[in-house]
């Protein structure tokens, strides 16, 4: 197919069609409108592919051509952007972040690998204007990328090849107690706003998981099976779960226990602050595993560093854990259930 004289019309075109090169010599990965002069680079339908509460992710989908320089090298990145959120911080200040907090904490095959990617001044108005075409969360339904964001940032592809389903993304949460749990408590940091979101008649996909995160990192296999089995019903990546994964687990919550080692309730200094800034993005975090004929992959991603005013937040919903009982399954009566769920219960 000769592509060389193809100029997408993303504003009406959809999806949008837009020129992706990749990384070349000393020229930044970039997404754009019309075909660089500068660079090789594929013309590609891109698509909405998720979104979360500071990011849209979306997939590039290379358009067949014949010429090499209209070929992407290796496997293909998805792209992500900011959304035009004010306490969400820019894909300059995020990689930063990334690579200066977390990228040293954990083996490069563990991390989703991050690349900064240029956005020329169409692009983002393009993919705005497909969002409209999407079947959206609703509480997310108004939010959009800024007009005029110039970075994004390329992160890797953990979605499954076709024929091949076999993804699961896992939040392993809060891997040891809160700090200012009370020390009788029968919940665990997790499972105990799980109670509480439950009262109020919210579920998240995590809550709809029923498994305590304590049991991820159990020294008893058998909390260890029983997590993995609440989280997948594939036997390899169970027997994964809870023999392979476990060292990356423990380094999780080595790291969640370093940063964040007296909790939210007291008055702390901007040094303090941005460790438990970096302890509560650690618990935030996914795990993504996939089964494929090469193995098993298995790489945390959403690792944005929390910002420092979600700590006021933070204080308030450890105090309701604790003030309303949470923590000791001893909620109001109206409100009470028995915990069967956390293995604090259990022992």
């Amino acid at each position: 197919m000769d592509l060389s004289n193809y100029t997408p019309t993303p504003q009406s075109a959809f999806p949008p069609r837009l020129w992706f090169a990749q990384k070349h010599e000393s020229l930044a990965a970039q997404v754009s409108i019309q075909r660089p002069v500068d660079r090789p680079a594929a013309p590609c339908v891109t698509l909405y592919l998720n979104e979360g509460g500071a990011n849209f992710v979306f997939k590039f989908s290379p358009q067949d051509c014949q010429d090499p320089s209209m070929q992407l090298q290796g496997p293909v990145p998805l792209l992500r952007i900011r959304k035009n959120l004010s306490h969400v911080q820019g894909a300059e200040q995020q990689l930063q972040a990334f690579n200066e907090h977390f990228r040293p904490l954990f083996p490069p095959q563990h991390l989703i690998e991050h690349e900064l990617v240029e956005l020329d001044e169409g692009a983002v108005p393009a993919l705005n204007a497909s969002l409209k075409r999407y079947k959206r969360p609703s509480n997310r339904s108004g939010d959009v990328m800024a007009e005029d964001e110039k970075y994004g940032l390329l992160v890797t592809d953990m979605s499954p090849l076709p024929r091949e389903a076999r993804l699961v993304q896992l939040k392993p949460k809060w891997l040891a107690q809160s700090p200012t749990a009370p020390r009788d408590a029968k919940r665990c940091r997790t499972c105990a706003l799980r109670a509480q979101r439950a009262a109020r008649g919210v579920r998240t996909a995590t809550d709809a998981q029923e498994s305590c995160p304590l049991a991820l990192v159990s020294e008893n296999v058998e909390d260890r099976r029983q997590a993995a089995a609440a989280a997948t019903q594939d036997k390899t990546l169970q027997v994964y779960i809870v023999r392979d994964a476990l060292p990356l687990f423990k380094t999780l919550r080595e790291k969640q226990q370093e940063f964040d080692a007296r909790g939210v309730l007291d008055d702390v200094d901007d040094a303090a602050t941005a460790d438990v800034c970096k302890a509560m993005t650690l618990r935030d975090c996914t795990l993504f595993l996939h089964s494929g004929p090469l193995g098993i992959e298995a790489r945390l991603g959403d690792l944005d560093m929390k910002q420092p005013e979600k700590l006021d937040k933070w204080r308030s919903v450890e105090r309701s854990l604790i003030d309303e009982g949470w923590y000791g399954n001893a909620e109001p009566g109206d409100a009470w259930t028995e915990e069967k769920v956390c293995l604090l219960s259990r022992r």
